[in-house]
Formats: structure tokens, sequence, C-alpha cells
């Protein structure tokens, strides 16, 4: 019974794996034995540096404005929608984004973001913004803005789904008892609900943080790494590297820091976790 779950395990995971460890030690096109090298050649690599602080810049605030915004509407939602029927309508409000493809939502951002016709540009008009429209993906800061929003809109929700099921768990009684005692929102909020919280927080934040790390469609679609290399974040780099200029060991090799640097991320917060629940 567990030859075919090990058998399809060994397929899809440990052999790339495997695969990917071996390309990464031989040299490119010549072939042959390369030891480090192409581990070695990325700390001098002037372009990886700046798709680096491209992701880096991404992943910080793609995954903080996601988890305070979710966060706000988890509690905002909590303590203001009561019925069933209105949380219902919250949920399904939320899950659409979610389940739009990461492909679908970039097309439709970028027709969104169109200078001569795009409804943003079209609604900054008929507002009374002067000029001939903004060129949201013709510098460095607007593109950013423009593939954040898309990562914003599709995964904020999911936040927001995870932190409102932790709100609804919290204890009736041990709520009661705060305001009968005189707690405020706020004091409620940070003494009982953030504690329960606390363990989805940090649940969250690598879930995100990984997917972040990853990111790669509606970017491809909006700006394809543009302009220049501002929104050319690691994923995208490792595919120019792999699939343009055929490199696929040092490509292989950049890809197995990234499985460390998770790796490590995981232990880590897999470890904090069981302490929190012991």
């Amino acid at each position: 019974m567990l030859a075919a779950p090990v058998l399809f395990l060994l397929t899809v995971v440990v052999y790339p794996l495997v695969y990917a460890i071996e390309l990464s030690l031989q040299y490119y096109r010549l072939g042959g034995f390369a030891g480090l090298h192409n581990f070695l050649f990325a700390f001098h690599d002037r372009l990886l540096g700046e798709s680096l602080r491209a992701t880096l810049v991404y992943v910080v605030l793609a995954v903080g404005v996601e988890c305070v915004l979710g966060l706000v509407l988890a509690v905002a939602v909590q303590r203001t929608v009561r019925s069933a029927l209105g949380r219902t309508l919250v949920y399904l409000l939320f899950i659409v984004p979610m389940v739009t493809p990461p492909v679908a939502a970039g097309v439709i951002f970028r027709l969104m973001y169109i200078p001569e016709y795009g409804i943003l540009n079209v609604l900054l008009h008929g507002l009374g913004y002067p000029g001939r429209g903004i060129l949201w993906m013709s510098s460095p800061g607007m593109a950013m803005f423009s593939v954040l929003s898309v990562d914003v809109w599709q995964w904020m929700p999911f936040v927001f789904l995870v932190l409102f099921a932790g709100l609804s768990a919290v204890p009736g009684d041990v709520i009661e008892a705060a305001e009968v005692d005189g707690a405020g929102g706020w004091a409620r909020f940070r003494q009982i609900e953030l504690a329960y919280l606390r363990p989805l927080l940090l649940l969250v934040l690598v879930f995100r943080f990984t997917d972040t790390l990853r990111v790669f469609d509606h970017v491809q679609v909006l700006t394809m790494g543009g302009p220049g290399s501002a929104t050319e974040f690691l994923s995208l780099y490792l595919y120019k590297i792999a699939f343009k200029f055929s490199n696929l060991n040092y490509a292989s090799a950049l890809a197995i820091y990234v499985v460390i640097i998770v790796s490590v991320v995981f232990a880590l917060t897999s470890r904090y976790l069981s302490e929190e629940i012991a």
C-alpha cells in the first residue's frame, strides 16, 4: 500500500532534487565536475544582487500589507458582522480572488493599468486628474506598486480567512469576562485575542513568505521583470538564467540556495510552534 505514494514522492520530489544537485556541480556547457564553482559565482553576480534586493522589498511589503490588512479586516468583520448570511457573503467575496488563476489576475490588472484606456486612468480623469494619465508600469516605483497590488488583492483574503477562523475559536466566556472587567476593544484584542492568533500569524507569515519568494505568474504578465530589473525577482531571474540563457547549472545552484533558505525558515518555525503549543 505504501509503494505507490513512495514511488510518487521519489518521482516528483527526490529525483528532481538529486538531478538539480548534479547539474549544480557541473560546468556550464563544458560539463565535467565543477565543485562549488556555481555556488561561489552567486556571491559575485551583480544582477543576482539586484534581483535579491527587489525580491526583499517585494516580500517585506507584500507580506506586511497582507498581514496588517487581513488582521484588521478579520477583527472588524468578527465584531461588526453578526448574522450568518452576512458572514457567508463575506466569505464568498474573499474567496473569489484566491481561486482566480494568477495569470488571469495579471491580465485583468494589466488591462486596468493601461495608460490610454485603463479603468484607473479613466476614473482619475473623471475625478479631474490633469495630464495624460499615470504610466503605471513605466517607472520602478509604480511597477513595484502594480505587481504588489495584484498579490495583495489575491492573497490578503487568505490571511483574513485564517485569522478570522482563529478569532472565531476564542472562547466566548473569556471575552465576556473581559468585558465585565471593563476591558475595551483594544485591550481585549491585545490581551486575549492576539494570544490566540500568535501561532496562526506565524504560520501565515511563513506561508506568505514562501509564496512571495517564488512569485512569477502575474509579474511575468504585468512587467516581465521591468522596467530594467526593478521587478525582476528571484523567480524571474532563475527563469531567465535557466530558459533564456540555457544555463541550467547556475540556475540549479541558485534554486538549491532557495530550498535551503525555505527549509531553514520552516525548521525554525516548526520548533517555535512546538514550544508555543507545549
